[in-house]
């Protein structure tokens, strides 16, 4: 089997996996994390600040900033894939996503269709999940492999 990078996206962070070898290995490769979603003193993005009032409305530039960090951060994700598909001989990538993050995600990952790399998408929040139960869930979308059981 040709070697695979799988990335497992939500808003906060994205854990990079590869699927390679003889028999093949499903294991963690890197790790980012979109620093516009990383809590401040608990408070950032939340809905409501000590001291702020949001009376009866919503916070369009807070929600527009919020979409421009997610789009930089699927950037980076895009980036770190192409990096890995350049260096690693990867030919295929799999995201695996919410439908928002996966939406930005495809609205930027047109280097990586240019280099000719085969993109699956799977629409699942499996973000917090174990790389063994995220490895199973792959597994039974039939993108990779089932886990070798002990008997």
């Amino acid at each position: 089997m040709k070697p695979v990078c799988i990335a497992i996206v939500d808003s906060a962070h994205a854990r990079i996996y590869s699927y390679q070898g003889d028999p093949p290995v499903f294991r963690e490769m890197n790790n980012l994390i979109n620093p516009s979603r990383r809590a401040k003193d608990g408070e950032l993005f939340s809905s409501t600040r000590p001291g702020i009032r949001n009376v009866g409305g919503t916070d369009d530039h807070r929600k527009d900033h919020r979409a421009h960090w997610d789009r930089e951060f699927a950037k980076q994700i895009i980036d770190e894939c192409l990096e890995l598909t350049r260096t690693r001989g990867y030919a295929h990538v799999i995201f695996v996503s919410s439908p928002r993050m996966l939406g930005e995600l495809r609205s930027v990952s047109e280097p990586l269709r240019k280099s000719c790399v085969l993109i699956d998408e799977l629409e699942r929040d499996l973000a917090g999940l174990t790389s063994p139960q995220i490895h199973d869930r792959l597994a039974d979308a039939h993108l990779i492999d089932p886990r070798a059981r002990a008997r």
